[in-house]
């Protein structure tokens, strides 16, 4: 007797430390493509917050049921003088590269949200790394936000906040 009471508790011990993973894989169903409706930088010091790819970005998050991510983000109001990128003026080439990003690989979901393996990326020095985000689901909408880090423009930590809406 006391040999199957020992089991089951083990069992049981078994089945409630795995419950936080297997809660938070059901809370958190980001499978599938959201569609970029914002994305903000808030200055960790001063409080000011910016829109990094103006009022109304363009951008992608898709995450597969494989493990699969990509994103791809830019700012709507990108313009060249040129009929395409290969074409434009090494100015106009700086820019299209300073307002757009992209980036893909595999993804871990953690506690509070979700680790991207790097494995390719608009920004080389990303390949081979993971970047941490933390995300929350609000109805049809996933809210993804970086953690503070040392943004290019201000000497500040930045906290990077997207906002996703779920097209698929």
């Amino acid at each position: 007797m006391k040999r199957i009471s020992l089991i089951l508790s083990s069992f049981v011990a078994l089945l409630l430390a795995l419950a936080p993973c297997c809660a938070w894989s059901e809370n958190l169903d980001i499978v599938g493509t959201w569609k970029l409706i914002s994305i903000t930088a808030r200055d960790e010091t001063t409080g000011k917050e910016s829109n990094i790819y103006g009022e109304n970005p363009l951008g992608f998050l898709t995450y597969t049921a494989g493990g699969r991510m990509s994103a791809v983000m830019a700012a709507a109001d990108r313009k060249i003088s040129a009929d395409s990128a290969g074409r434009a003026t090494p100015e106009e080439q700086a820019m299209l590269f300073r307002r757009s990003f992209a980036y893909a690989g595999s993804y871990t979901l953690t506690e509070d949200g979700v680790i991207h393996h790097v494995e390719v990326a608009a920004d080389p020095t990303w390949i081979g790394g993971d970047q941490r985000r933390f995300a929350r689901l609000q109805g049809n909408r996933l809210i993804i936000l970086t953690p503070p880090h040392k943004g290019p423009v201000s000497p500040n930590p930045v906290v990077i906040s997207a906002v996703f809406e779920r097209i698929e």
